[in-house]
């Protein structure tokens, strides 16, 4: 498939099947490799099937209720696809054991596709964890927590 081509096949994951969960059987391989960048040490390879995925998409609406998933900026090469995306949602179900917070956030990350026969195979994942958590109200702003760590240490603000 030529790049354009590829574009268009993952625009459809983010624009199409939020909505019509079903077209992933149409985008994905039977077996879709998910590859979470989340630290150097870790190293995690996750399969899903296009069942799955759809599953996802019925639990994000669950959880994040008015979720929409915003494509900033997508470069494609030969059969990758890169992707800089923002979500937004309310939180209003269960996420990792947090309750609805009803918490409105967004938060910003970056995919790259990997496209085997003009389907999605395999999918690198990154976003921001740690803005989602602290909008949520789990971890402190960055900010409070750092001002905190000196008044600890015993600096003050001479501002």
């Amino acid at each position: 498939m030529l790049p354009d081509d590829n574009k268009k096949l993952v625009r459809r994951f983010y624009e199409e099947a939020p909505g019509d969960p079903d077209i992933c059987d149409e985008i994905f391989n039977p077996v879709i490799r998910w590859r979470p960048i989340q630290h150097t040490s870790v190293s995690t390879v996750m399969e899903t099937t296009p069942a799955m995925e759809k599953g996802i998409y019925q639990e994000l609406d669950s959880t994040w209720g008015d979720w929409h998933n915003n494509i900033d900026e997508m470069i494609a090469d030969g059969n990758r696809v890169m992707v800089r995306w923002t979500f937004s949602g309310t939180h209003q179900g269960e996420f990792f054991g947090l309750q609805a917070t009803g918490k409105k956030i967004s938060y910003s990350g970056i995919n790259i596709f990997c496209i085997e026969n003009g389907r999605i195979a395999e999918v690198w994942d990154i976003y921001d964890r740690l803005w989602m958590w602290q909008q949520l109200g789990v971890l402190p702003q960055v900010k409070e927590a750092i001002a905190a760590l000196l008044n600890h240490l015993g600096y003050r603000d001479e501002r």
